[in-house]
Order: structure tokens, then C-alpha cells, then sequence
């Protein structure tokens, strides 16, 4: 559990509903949802918008579970999932109540950002937030199967 954790609906449908301190393996208290990332060199930009994304119920409960985008087909070759697969493997980190240490590596995340950005966003420079936000919410709805054209309202 404490290196690929997994979330039940029921216990999804409760973290909003109860503020339970944790204890880490290393003996230090947090709140699950409230956990450091590491800064691997020059990604705090990046850092702050995946801990505010972590923090919006809607895009967390649907990747706590696994099972919501576990069977989307995508074509052969297509890399832009891994974004999706890392996002969803980082909200489970962060939202772990048995986590080893009080903060989670990003560094997984990161490399799929720096692949699937083709290199636009990279862990060694500095990069716009609101630019990542941009993109990292345009390529996961992509990468989830959905389009860019607009449904028209009646």
C-alpha cells in the first residue's frame, strides 16, 4: 500500500468530511493532501500548480481511482497517457495516509511533463505556472479522449 496506494469510493468520498493527522515510516506527522514536493532543481513553478490541482476534489477523486481512466485506449505510439497514468500515480502519493516521509518526489511526473511537452517545460528551468496550468490541463484532456471543438448548447 505505502508504495502503490489505492483508494476506495468510500474512502474518497471522506476526505473532505475528516482532517486526520498521519504518521510517516520516518515518525513525522501530516495531513494526507497537505505533503511537500520535493524541488529536484528548478520545478517549484510546476511543484505549485500539481499541489493545487491535487487539492481540487473533482480532479482528485477521479484520479485517486485508478479504474475511472485505467481502460482508455489510445493509438499505438501515443506517449501523452503517461502524463495522465504519473498524475494519477502522484495524487495517490500525495493523498497517502501511510506515506514513508512527509513529502512525495514529483520526479516520475516531471519526466513524463518534460516527454509529453516536448521539452516546453523541463525539471532544470524555470517555467511560467500559469503557461504549465495551461498546458498540463489541455494535454490530460486530450490525453483522456476529450476534443477541442465545443459542443454546441440548444
Amino acid at each position: 500500500y505505502v508504495l502503490k496506494p489505492t483508494f476506495t469510493a468510500q474512502h474518497i468520498a471522506h476526505l473532505d468530511k475528516q482532517a486526520k493527522l498521519s504518521r510517516a515510516y520516518d515518525g513525522t506527522t501530516y495531513l494526507p493532501g497537505i505533503v511537500g514536493l520535493n524541488n529536484i532543481k528548478a520545478n517549484d513553478y510546476a511543484n505549485a500548480v500539481l499541489q493545487a490541482l491535487s487539492n481540487v476534489p473533482p480532479l482528485r477523486n477521479y484520479f485517486l481511482e485508478e479504474e475511472n481512466y485505467r481502460r482508455i485506449q489510445r493509438p499505438p505510439g501515443d506517449i501523452m497517457f503517461l502524463l495522465v497514468q504519473r498524475f494519477g500515480e502522484l495524487m495517490r502519493k500525495l493523498w497517502n495516509p501511510r506515506n514513508f516521509k512527509a513529502h512525495v518526489s514529483p520526479h516520475e511526473m516531471l519526466q513524463a511533463v518534460v516527454l509529453c511537452s516536448k521539452k516546453n517545460f523541463q525539471i532544470t528551468k524555470q517555467g511560467d505556472g500559469v503557461e504549465f496550468l495551461s498546458w498540463f490541463l489541455n494535454a490530460l484532456h486530450a490525453a483522456l479522449g476529450g476534443t477541442k471543438r465545443k459542443k454546441k448548447s440548444e
